[in-house]
């Protein structure tokens, strides 16, 4: 267990001390959870559409050089899986504390929580990208006047 500390103590902040280790064993904990529920072609498909949704959502949209300015928060989208992230992981650590009647039920509500998380910003991801990719570019101005050259199309009517 991490023990509190500076604003921790208020119930606000997660202590850091053993937070990213307690992080990285639960995420562990967690793939072991998905690959015993969907297998382990199921738990890669699962992986891979998350991180090619961020993936598409942030580096994609440099593609065509109107892209960005279509959907420009298509680049904050894996900034704020991140924190998301690390607020749910906060809050998995806070409920620990308390003394839960079933971890197992704990855990499966808080795999829940990161699903959707994960599947919602991997969706926003795809989102800026389909945006953007289907956005027209800016116009540069009108078009010039095209005129046909002055020899191929005959100009003189007859009686």
């Amino acid at each position: 267990m991490a023990t509190l500390c500076g604003a921790a103590a208020l119930g606000y902040l997660p202590c850091m001390s053993g937070f990213f280790s307690a992080m990285f064993e639960e995420m562990g904990a967690r793939r072991r959870r998905l690959r015993e529920a969907l297998g382990d072609r199921g738990q890669g498909i699962v992986e891979f559409l998350v991180l090619a949704g961020l993936f598409v959502g942030s580096v994609g949209l440099l593609v065509r050089d109107w892209m960005p300015a279509a959907a420009p928060w298509g680049f904050a989208v894996p900034v704020v899986f991140v924190v998301g992230y690390l607020l749910i992981e906060a809050q998995r650590q806070q409920s620990l504390r308390a003394e839960a009647p079933d971890p197992a039920a704990r855990a499966r509500r808080y795999d829940n929580f990161v699903a959707l998380w994960c599947l919602g910003s991997a969706l926003l991801g795809a989102a800026a990208f389909a945006i953007a990719w289907t956005a027209q570019p800016p116009n540069s101005g009108p078009a010039p006047e095209w005129t046909p050259p002055s020899n191929t199309v005959p100009t003189e009517i007859g009686p």
